[in-house]
């Protein structure tokens, strides 16, 4: 996972080439794949165009899955985003999965000039027509604020039907919305309790299994900041970052008078938790930090009690020291990727290790 935040002492340029270099490396490390956020005006995340910059990684990769987490779809013309979407899928050989999302930042919304309160319609409608643009030569689409006559987007994608499309899921709700019509989702719990987590994943899987859909055919990928090595020093230090960056999310989500009415009580629960969140908390809820042995028993963990089978590692923490980060990348590499390499499920020592 990578956000491309802007830490003091750090350029524009150097976050950019460094991650390439850092994605470079995971693909000769033997990791399965790749994800980048979108995020606009503020150096919480400076890559505003996934798509463009998945084009560099096609490039200089081999094999590595290139995905998005998310692309915030109120803010793309659908259109030219299929478009996108599908060169990148010719150009790295079908190596794509596109995560998407419907955003949260009230400053990213009003930069581009789109009301907050249109994103659920313009989310819903600009999914439909990727969704067509990439599945068949020639669509029409009348929505709410979507309009389009005889439309056939180039160049036709080089996976038939288009590369899988994963939502962003964080809700109950959508949990189990998603499940009852066989949606592939993506998630980012963060320090949400594992409990709730177990939750909503039961949610997930009873209502797929209700609407006759097989969840033993789907990734059920989950995402967490981790850090391997040895040493309670650098241990203390990946802990200490994860909470700088929980404290800088408090600084980007919406205060309750720019929150839509229905979803002020979630963000500011949020933004309390985020207060109250202290380095021993962090150490033990706010990701997957210790040894090679501790972080494998946490994935399976994670796998025993949430059924996850794609395991998605987010390792340059925002601050961390770059160094520490690829050394924790090498020897998650060398140590806990061939544990659970080509299992079935995490549970029982899973098949995809995703950084």
């Amino acid at each position: 996972m990578n956000l491309f935040p802007v830490n003091d002492g750090v350029s524009d340029h150097q976050v950019l080439r460094e991650t390439l270099e850092e994605i470079e490396l995971a693909d000769r490390l033997g990791f399965d794949s790749v994800w980048l956020a979108e995020h606009h005006f503020s150096k919480y995340g400076i890559l505003g165009s996934p798509i463009n910059f998945a084009m560099a990684v096609a490039e200089r990769t081999t094999s590595i899955t290139i995905g998005t987490a998310v692309l915030v779809l109120p803010l793309h013309d659908p259109l030219r985003l299929a478009e996108d979407i599908a060169a990148l899928d010719v150009l790295s050989g079908g190596r794509v999965v596109i995560g998407v999302g419907r955003g949260y930042q009230p400053a990213e919304f009003a930069g581009f000039g789109i009301p907050l309160e249109e994103s659920k319609v313009r989310y819903k409608e600009t999914l439909d027509v990727l969704r067509l643009a990439l599945t068949q030569e020639n669509f029409s689409y009348h929505g709410e604020v979507l309009h389009y006559d005889d439309i056939t987007t180039y160049p036709r994608p080089f996976t038939p039907g288009g590369p899988p499309i994963l939502q962003g899921t964080v809700s109950p709700d959508s949990f189990r919305e998603r499940g009852a019509i066989g949606e592939p989702i993506i998630t980012s719990p963060n320090f949400t309790p594992l409990g709730i987590m177990q939750k909503n994943y039961d949610l997930y899987r009873a209502a797929m299994k209700e609407n006759g859909f097989d969840v033993t055919t789907y990734d059920l990928p989950y995402m967490q900041q981790v850090w391997c090595g040895d040493g309670e020093e650098g241990l203390r230090d990946a802990a200490q970052s994860a909470l700088n960056y929980y404290r800088s999310v408090g600084k980007v989500i919406p205060g309750s008078e720019q929150a839509m009415e229905k979803e002020r009580s979630y963000y500011e629960a949020v933004a309390q938790n985020i207060k109250l969140l202290t380095l021993e908390q962090t150490l033990t809820h706010g990701g997957n930090f210790g040894s090679a042995d501790q972080v494998i028993e946490t994935i399976g963990m994670l796998g025993d009690q949430l059924g996850i089978n794609h395991y998605i590692g987010w390792f340059r923490i925002p601050s961390l020291d770059r160094k520490a980060a690829l050394r924790s990348m090498e020897d998650f590499a060398e140590k806990v990727i061939p544990h659970f390499r080509g299992q079935r499920t995490v549970g029982a020592g899973a098949k995809a290790v995703a950084g």
